[in-house]
């Protein structure tokens, strides 16, 4: 048994403010197939929020429970089924994936088909020191790391240590366990983006700068950030964005007509990061004929996202005619 310190998420107010607090709590050993990880650094992401933020019931969550899915850490003891990882080992921590699904079997962990039970809901392992018989949510996204010590998933390990130059280097891994990697994917994996693309990406947190930065390296053709804060705007233009886009000025009119101020044909690829509905659609209405959005950012509850399908499926002959032939 192992007493630790960790935020605990408990019952969020009725305007779905969080109500987290710093308690000790107590974690048995781990698992066959778990690790127990001392947390040297955990990013925060707004699912972290959200999560903790919205009536139990909701997406099958229940309360009390240890948030936190953005962790590095040392490992300090493994269950009998983890062979390739000891204790001592410095490890990035990630989302579970169930590693036996259809999708996982076809290398696809990110749809995992218990991604929702198995990130959002976990598990209660670990147990509240301030009254023992309040048993804990663990398991968050495989591995609550708002604790200092936790116990993980081995399916959310990756062994790093061949990857640092120093052990400080380690926290700075902690936001490639969903930002940065998210926005890497986006780019990378679900979008292909490639030289010839003009890649819009709308909010500069870690997804976003993740998705700015992996653009840059594929070099692609421009890159708009579009964010309302103008440190954010400002690193992103050392980062490789091409144009900025503060939608705070006074002059800003609406997303997608500013970008197609930049470019008239449109983007042809829109990185969503930002979850507002306004941006959403403006984003939409941003592409050009055959291009592509990707919705990451978590809208309000309840928001839905009319589409004008006919609109989408036919481009209008006037806005295919060259500007010398129109009427």
């Amino acid at each position: 048994m192992v007493l630790a310190k960790a935020i605990v998420a408990r019952e969020p107010a009725p305007d779905f403010k969080v109500n987290w607090s710093l308690e000790e709590i107590e974690i048995n050993s781990p698992g066959e197939d778990e690790v127990l990880v001392q947390i040297v650094a955990s990013g925060i992401c707004h699912t972290d929020i959200l999560l903790t933020s919205v009536p139990s019931g909701s997406f099958g969550i229940t309360y009390p429970k240890v948030a936190g899915h953005e962790g590095a850490g040392i490992v300090r003891s493994v269950g009998k089924n983890v062979s390739d990882i000891d204790a001592g080992d410095p490890v990035l921590l990630s989302f579970y994936s169930c590693s036996s699904c259809w999708q996982c079997n076809n290398s696809h962990p990110a749809y995992c088909t218990s991604f929702a039970l198995g990130n959002y809901v976990g598990e209660q392992q670990f147990i509240s020191a301030r009254d023992s018989a309040d048993l804990l949510g663990s398991s968050f996204f495989g591995q609550s790391s708002f604790a200092q010590y936790t116990i993980v998933k081995y399916s959310s390990i990756v062994k790093v240590k061949e990857l640092l130059h120093d052990d400080e280097e380690l926290k700075l891994f902690s936001p490639l366990g969903c930002g940065f990697q998210t926005g890497m994917g986006a780019i990378q994996n679900i979008t292909c983006a490639g030289p010839d693309d003009i890649v819009m990406i709308q909010g500069l947190g870690a997804v976003g700068m993740g998705a700015l930065m992996t653009a840059k390296i594929r070099n692609c053709k421009s890159i708009i950030a579009v964010d309302r804060d103008k440190v954010r705007l400002e690193l992103a233009k050392t980062l490789g964005a091409s144009h900025i886009l503060d939608t705070t000025d006074h002059e800003f009119t609406t997303l997608d007509q500013a970008a197609k101020a930049i470019f008239p044909h449109g983007v042809s690829i829109v990185i969503e990061t930002t979850g507002v509905p306004s941006l959403i659609e403006q984003g939409l209405q941003s592409t050009h004929t055959r291009g592509k959005i990707v919705l990451i950012g978590v809208p309000p509850l309840g928001y839905n996202l009319s589409v004008n399908v006919t609109e989408h499926l036919n481009v209008s002959y006037e806005l295919r005619l060259p500007a010398h032939q129109q009427s």
